[in-house]
């Protein structure tokens, strides 16, 4: 039953993704012809699509706490490409993602025409670049969501903050909002930290084909209620860590009982 709920639920989001994505180029085509902002276009679209693939994953999501309104900067853990659903559906916003992202057949392309920002994590050099680019994409029609980490990881802990992106925050002396996110898994499925959280040697593909497979999952966003400021990035890079860790929920790495399907 695993493997027949996997392949419709892979063939489901493959029509819907590409469907959706069809129809906001089109209609990007015209927002650019009238002068207006692509923003608010991307947002109501971006928002339909990642409320469709939480439907077709049966995928739940509960919010605690109040999500930022743009313009914002937040910084949250990172456990699985999966991430920007909950986050997409609870904010308008656009990502600073790894580079590798942007090589990827199909989806690269396309989250590159979404606003996506790619960094070059092995280029010193990148992350000024990066930084400028941030500063002109805060407004009023999106905020900025960065995983400082780097990384993603199977959810047992809030791996280190990395501080070379928070340069642009602690310049300009902005107050950056936090969050942390958690998996789980039902008691028919494999645990979420095996099947949800995406990190060591297996493929984008593989993993996919392993949570598409899933009879549930169960999200929990939490945002923080304050914010935090700081002129010195790693001084403020350790502050959000500290945040971020104190309220996140780890991920169970085992079954509540032997998988039945």
């Amino acid at each position: 039953m695993r493997h027949v709920r996997a392949i419709v639920r892979l063939f489901q989001i493959s029509i819907a993704t590409v469907t959706i994505y069809l129809i906001y180029v089109t209609c990007l085509l015209f927002v650019k012809l009238s002068g207006r902002r692509s923003e608010p276009l991307r947002n109501r679209f971006m928002a339909f699509w990642a409320g469709t693939l939480a439907w077709i994953l049966n995928m739940k999501v509960t919010v605690k706490g109040n999500p930022p309104r743009a313009p914002f900067f937040l910084v949250s853990n990172h456990l699985s490409y999966l991430d920007v659903v909950p986050l997409y559906k609870s904010m308008t916003c656009t990502f600073v993602a790894k580079k590798d992202v942007e090589s990827w057949p199909v989806v690269g392309f396309m989250a590159k025409t979404m606003g996506i920002i790619f960094i070059d994590r092995e280029k010193k050099i990148d992350v000024g670049r990066v930084n400028q680019i941030i500063s002109k994409s805060l407004n009023k029609d999106q905020g900025i969501v960065l995983f400082p980490e780097g990384t993603t990881s199977p959810g047992a802990e809030v791996l280190p903050f990395r501080a070379s992106l928070l340069e642009h925050p602690a310049a300009s002396d902005l107050d950056v909002h936090y969050a942390s996110i958690t998996y789980e898994t039902s008691n028919q499925d494999l645990p979420a930290s095996e099947s949800v959280c995406w990190w060591g040697e297996i493929s984008f593909p593989s993993h996919v084909y392993l949570l598409a497979g899933n009879k549930q999952i169960n999200c929990t966003i939490t945002f923080g209620q304050e914010t935090v400021r700081h002129s010195d990035r790693k001084e403020l890079a350790d502050i959000l860590y500290k945040k971020v860790k104190d309220q996140f929920i780890p991920v169970p790495d085992q079954p509540k009982e032997p998988l039945h399907s």
